[in-house]
């Protein structure tokens, strides 16, 4: 067995990550290469380093908090332990909303369910944008939000968000115990380093699986840099479907049939990567937001979710089962090693403790070895025969190797 290295592995015991991985080897048999390229977390991490985040798309105003706040049982059920709701408009100290804003916050945290709330790129605050933005925050965190999120940054070289204040914002959730996130699009590489290297956020995501293409070689390249760029600096890698610079999901120039299939197996493939991950509203039962109607979409989603429940085969009942797999195979905070001969060249394979991970690129059916059980697909796959199992195109398989 051969086995390559983008670290210095050191001499004597093996490190965990090593030992999973080992371990996982044993048992894809003697001819398999790897790359280790992340080495995972040793011990029990923070939540946001891990987290998956369910976020609502649009601007919430007060009627969509009530909504969430009667609706917010399916994010749970779904298997997200933490939301993200951009509220511009909502100041938690005005008394029209301060029951709203407290019955929301109260039956999230009841459900375990954390809440990170943006209110950043907006024209409030006139000339002291800085103090708004603080006096804003400081609101938020005084009623018991988890975090603050700055929103995207868009610009070309530019590590600051414009108007804010990240040494005062840095000192406020810290008090709290609560985190700062952002987003850079990964279409600006340049801004994206200078972020992860100035802003020192607890979460940066980007937008890389969203614009790189749906080929073996360049998704690899570029989940590679990412840990290579974040565990320079200590960060956890923040992964999202959703394009930042149109906030949409990528349609890969697909009639939506086949773009509803890829995006399946993207989103299995995220889910199986170590860092956090966002889920965006309306995903997980097969709805698009309708950004005029912010209330009606959540109710809407979550009526869909309570139709979908415990119904085999649904949207909502395979997210479900990938993120609880996540959870408990503690996938959040693994190691990665990509396995270099993949079954075919356009098949993309890597292993996660003691999942191995295939996603099938190409244009072809690949006849996938099967020796272990297979934990979840994003679409159904034909029964194995003689230990062997078809995976179609456009189509994420985790297999168990314990």
């Amino acid at each position: 067995m051969t086995d390559t290295h983008m670290d210095d592995a050191g001499m004597g015991e093996l490190a965990p990550a090593e030992e999973q991985r080992e371990r996982a080897l044993d048992r894809l048999g003697e001819v398999t290469t790897t790359t280790l390229v992340h080495r995972g977390a040793r011990g029990s991490q923070p939540w946001w380093q891990q987290a998956v985040v369910y976020q609502v798309l649009g601007t919430a105003d007060l009627d969509a908090l009530a909504a969430m706040s009667a609706g917010v049982s399916h994010v749970a059920r779904l298997g997200a332990n933490a939301l993200l709701i951009r509220v511009p408009a909502v100041s938690p100290d005005d008394p029209a909303a301060r029951d709203v804003v407290e019955d929301f916050l109260r039956r999230a945290h009841q459900r375990g369910i954390r809440v990170i709330v943006s209110f950043m790129g907006t024209d409030e605050g006139g000339a002291d944008r800085d103090g708004w933005h603080l006096a804003r925050a400081s609101a938020w965190v005084a009623h018991g939000v988890d975090g603050i999120d700055l929103g995207v940054s868009l610009g070309a070289g530019e590590h600051g968000h414009a108007g804010i204040d990240l040494g005062a914002l840095h000192a406020l959730v810290a008090d709290a115990d609560a985190v700062l996130t952002g987003a850079v699009t990964a279409r600006e590489p340049e801004a994206l380093a200078e972020h992860l290297h100035e802003d020192w956020l607890h979460v940066t995501r980007d937008d890389r699986l969203a614009v790189t293409p749906w080929e073996a070689a360049p998704l690899r390249a570029t989940i590679s840099d990412s840990y290579l760029q974040r565990d320079a600096v200590g960060a956890p890698a923040g992964w999202t479907l959703t394009d930042l610079t149109h906030a949409s999901a990528p349609s890969w120039g697909l009639d939506p049939e086949a773009a509803g299939r890829r995006r399946r197996a993207a989103t299995l493939l995220m889910a199986a990567l170590p860092g956090t991950t966002y889920v965006p509203q309306g995903e997980a039962v097969g709805l698009a937001p309708r950004p005029d109607d912010p209330a009606g979409t959540i109710a809407e989603v979550a009526r869909l979710a309570d139709e979908q429940r415990g119904v085999p085969g649904s949207a909502f009942e395979r997210y479900r089962q990938a993120l609880r797999l996540r959870r408990e195979l503690s996938l959040g905070t693994g190691p990665l090693a990509w396995v270099d001969d993949a079954p075919g060249p356009e098949t993309l394979a890597f292993l996660n403790r003691e999942v191995l991970v295939l996603t099938n690129l190409s244009e072809r059916d690949v006849l996938v070895p099967v020796e272990r059980e297979i934990l979840h697909a994003s679409d159904e796959l034909l029964g194995a025969r003689d230990g062997v199992v078809n995976l179609p195109p456009d189509t994420t398989v985790w297999i168990s190797l314990a």
